[in-house]
């Protein structure tokens, strides 16, 4: 596993592609197993700075050198809206914002913003907040009509992320607060966020040596697995299996909490682990262990390589079903 990794070895040119409407945005950076942390934050940065560049502001649109003192208690500043991000996250986001003032009205603002993003960016929940225009009246029921007419909303956040385009990105998001503000205006904050992956060492990364994968599992015979082990030397399987453990990050974010649920009555959990070897009967290159069972898809594979520490790697849904198909096996996946 300390060889050389082949192809991965060698430096790749990674290119970071958003498109919109036919246009494009490129950012091309020398990428290897062993790039430094500054030449990934600054592939973040270029790549937030690009999914702001893909909004062409609206000819109603003015240009604001910062959020107006009133606005800044909605929507912030040109800092980052990051509650909802982990404590890994934040401590490896890039963004990059823009604000802006018009009299078009939120709705227009949001189709317009949507309009201008590639196909594949996913919206995540437009929502708005605002406070009631009248104290309540006298006790008594009051309709849904009443709350909606007096009800005035200040503020409205919607964001869209892109797929990730290589792996040196784990996050990439354009993000659009607006602000109620006077006569008759709003301002816009427009934010493009990315955060980086770190790197995985290069002795957890599989190379062109691995022929044969070994799966075991220890999951009783009444759950109908499969045989245990079961050995698998197609050599464009192998490579398969390969490629997505190499993809797979590593999993950095230890205040995470996973919410799994309970075993079925009469059911019993059980782990399987894939011996990865350059022939059958060698002793294992590595192995990669896993507990599909009680947080189905959500669980966190573990990676061992001889004379280097385990490694925990982030969720990877993918994984137990391509051993199921590669393997011929019934692997639970919750």
């Amino acid at each position: 596993m300390n060889r050389v990794r082949g192809i991965k070895g060698l430096v790749v040119l990674a290119t970071v592609v958003v498109l919109a409407g036919g246009a494009a945005v490129a950012l091309a950076a020398a990428e290897t197993p062993g790039q430094p942390a500054g030449m990934r934050a600054g592939i973040a940065l270029k790549a937030a700075e690009s999914s702001l560049r893909l909004i062409k502001p609206a000819r109603s649109w003015t240009r604001l050198a910062s959020v107006p003192a009133r606005e800044r208690r909605l929507i912030g500043s040109t800092a980052t809206e990051n509650d909802d991000l982990s404590r890994e996250e934040r401590a490896k986001l890039q963004s990059h914002a823009t604000i802006w003032s018009t009299k078009a009205t939120p709705r227009t603002i949001l189709t317009y913003v949507r309009s201008q993003l590639p196909r594949d960016a996913t919206a995540h929940g437009e929502s708005s907040s605002g406070t009631s225009s009248a104290p309540p009246g006298p006790i008594g029921p009051h309709t849904s009509t009443e709350i909606e007419r007096r009800y005035k909303p200040e503020l409205w956040r919607e964001e869209f992320t892109g797929p990730p385009v290589n792996d040196v990105l784990r996050r990439q998001a354009l993000t659009v607060f607006i602000a109620q503000a006077t006569h008759g205006r709003f301002v816009i904050r427009l934010e493009g966020a990315a955060v980086w992956e770190g790197v995985r060492p290069s002795y957890s990364l599989l190379d062109a040596d691995v022929h044969v994968i070994t799966v075991t599992n220890t999951f009783p015979t009444s759950r109908h697995v499969g045989p245990s082990p079961t050995v698998v030397s197609d050599p464009s399987l192998v490579q398969e299996l390969v490629a997505l453990v190499n993809a797979i990050p590593i999993f950095e974010d230890k205040g995470a909490e996973f919410s799994c649920p309970s075993e079925k009555p009469g059911e019993t959990s059980g782990t399987f682990a894939v011996g990865f070897g350059e022939q059958p009967g060698a002793p294992a290159l590595a192995t990669l262990e896993g507990q599909p069972y009680a947080c189905g898809d959500s669980f966190l594979p573990i990676i061992s390589v001889p004379g280097h520490p385990s490694l925990e790697l982030s969720v990877e849904p993918a994984l137990v079903s391509m051993i199921n198909r590669i393997a011929g096996l019934h692997l639970p996946k919750g």
